[in-house]
């Protein structure tokens, strides 16, 4: 493996299919795609979006975002379900949330991260930053500076970056490479600008690719799939 700690950000969609909030068919095959991070020895952690059930910036069309922590809180329906098949699975897991998300799960501390990723537990992290403005994406940068990821990587529902979405405008031109001020100058939108920014002040790699199995074990291994910032 190229990387040795590595931090995931499973989408939404990741947990979804045919309209169910929550399909654990497609959890288990997150699970299955840890394991095998596990058998390699490497440190994997987890961030979960929420957008299969709730999407921040929707909710903010009707309330004050300011107020707004009901898509933090989706994020820990996907956290519970990762974790529940993990432990079935028999693969040592520690979820952690943000300050805001009340629960019986501990809120994020560095030193008992740091710990339990010593410990060779998957880290799985809801509740984005705990603060509202704040997306998943940015929350899993900073998540990965804190437990010291060698890279980043996001699964989501497209191959890599475009520069359009590839669903809607089929001539969109897909970046195999990008540097972090390309990317904010040309104002794409695959993940969050402020999360890039975070990641270019501290040279954190970026990897984006499409959500199937196989993909997060040959971004780990360096393989060059999908797109990556650096």
């Amino acid at each position: 493996m190229k990387y040795q700690t590595v931090l995931i950000k499973f989408t939404g969609e990741a947990f979804s299919q045919k309209g169910a909030p929550i399909d654990f068919k497609r959890v288990k095959e997150i699970v299955e795609e840890i394991k095998l991070l596990k058998r390699a020895k490497v440190k994997a952690a987890v961030v979960c979006g929420g957008g299969n059930s709730l999407r921040g910036r929707e909710v903010a069309k009707a309330k004050q975002r300011a107020t707004d922590y009901q898509g933090m809180r989706a994020t820990l329906e996907n956290a519970q379900a990762l974790e529940k098949l993990l432990k079935q699975a028999s693969v040592p897991v520690q979820l952690y949330t943000s300050h805001i998300i009340k629960s019986k799960y501990p809120v994020f501390n560095e030193k008992r991260v740091k710990q339990d990723l010593a410990l060779a537990k998957v880290l799985i992290f809801a509740g984005g930053t705990g603060h509202p403005f704040f997306t998943t994406d940015t929350a899993a940068v900073l998540r990965s500076l804190e437990i010291g990821a060698q890279v980043f990587i996001k699964a989501t529902k497209v191959a890599g970056i475009y520069s359009a979405d590839p669903f809607q405008n089929r001539r969109a031109r897909f970046f195999k490479n990008i540097s972090y001020q390309n990317f904010i100058n040309r104002r794409l939108k695959v993940i969050d600008p402020m999360a890039v920014c975070l990641a270019w002040e501290n040279h954190l790699p970026i990897r984006v690719v499409k959500w199937e199995q196989g993909n997060i074990v040959k971004a780990t291994q360096g393989k060059d799939i999908g797109s990556l910032i650096k």
